[in-house]
């Protein structure tokens, strides 16, 4: 297909050298590729003006700054913001093309379809992930410091193709320590600055609630195995999070002494071990196809919900 001279792709990078092949080879029907670099150490740079890309380098400060400062250098009418290790694939290019053209519409959410550990997974918030990528360049700007979002001024539309994202390819991914600790470290101080004040019963609650709503909310068992590995690291992430925001706000001890602190760890476990026999007595109830057992299963939940 013909290039499109009304729309610029942003990629922001930091030794991406493995990844960036493959998301700009997809890149071919876009006219102009920006790359705001944070100092890649690797062949990054060298990648990116192989495919005619523009490089800026901007040390990291948060996501939102970074993004914005991308859009200062965007020239065209339209921006798609796609991250090194996303591609976009060839229908998906097509109704790009089309959507652009279009005068209804400031912006378009994209679903992503993320691949794990080699799977598709599809289930756990993973899919299908909508992401405002796409949007007229003057008509947006990002907030927060992580998990940054864009407010676009005007109506937005959804594309129906997906944007494919080769996400962790191994747990050692997942864990990495650049990545992990930056994320966790900008969240815990995103809730710091917010006038969030550590409570320790956080420590326990947060990450039950996020291994609940992955697992069982939005049905990761779904997933088998893979679901519940990602259940629980999603898990550990959130312990990581406000284990930092204690860390940030001086390290405080429990004022009460060790038998307060046992009576209320015991009450906020017993309280979240009745959630989830809650949760997996729902979850079967879903999965329970014979109208009998179902019935029973719903007598059971109601008896342990009291």
């Amino acid at each position: 297909m013909a290039k499109l001279n009304n729309l610029t792709a942003v990629i922001l990078t930091k030794n991406e050298e493995k990844k960036l092949p493959q998301c700009l080879k997809s890149l071919s029907f876009v006219d102009r590729i920006i790359v705001i670099d944070d100092g890649s150490t690797d062949g990054t740079v060298a990648l990116a003006e192989k495919y005619g890309a523009q490089i800026w380098q901007r040390r990291l400060d948060d996501f939102s700054s970074q993004r914005n400062f991308a859009l200062d250098q965007v020239k065209t009418e339209w921006v798609l913001f796609i991250d090194a290790d996303e591609e976009v694939s060839l229908p998906l290019a097509q109704e790009i093309s089309r959507a652009i053209e279009e005068k209804e519409f400031a912006g378009y959410r994209i679903a992503r379809k993320n691949f794990i550990f080699g799977h598709f997974v599809k289930h756990s918030g993973w899919y299908p992930d909508y992401q405002l990528h796409l949007f007229k360049s003057k008509k947006g700007s990002y907030q927060e410091k992580v998990h940054e979002q864009v407010e676009v001024k005007g109506k937005i539309g959804q594309l129906k193709n997906d944007l494919i994202h080769h996400n962790y390819g191994t747990i050692s991914d997942f864990l990495s320590q650049l990545q992990f600790d930056l994320y966790t470290g900008l969240e815990a101080q995103q809730l710091v600055t917010s006038g969030y004040r550590f409570d320790w019963s956080d420590l326990l609650k947060k990450p039950a609630d996020e291994f609940l709503r992955r697992f069982f909310a939005e049905k990761g068992y779904q997933d088998g195995i893979l679901g519940l590995i990602l259940a629980i690291f999603q898990a550990f992430k959130e312990f990581v999070i406000y284990a930092k925001v204690w860390e940030i706000q001086g390290k405080q001890e429990i004022k009460n002494g060790n038998l307060y602190f046992l009576k209320n760890l015991e009450s906020g476990i017993r309280e979240k071990l009745k959630e989830i026999s809650y949760w997996f007595l729902s979850s079967q109830i879903d999965e329970e196809k014979n109208p009998f057992k179902k019935r029973f299963l719903k007598l059971k939940r109601k008896i342990f919900s009291k």
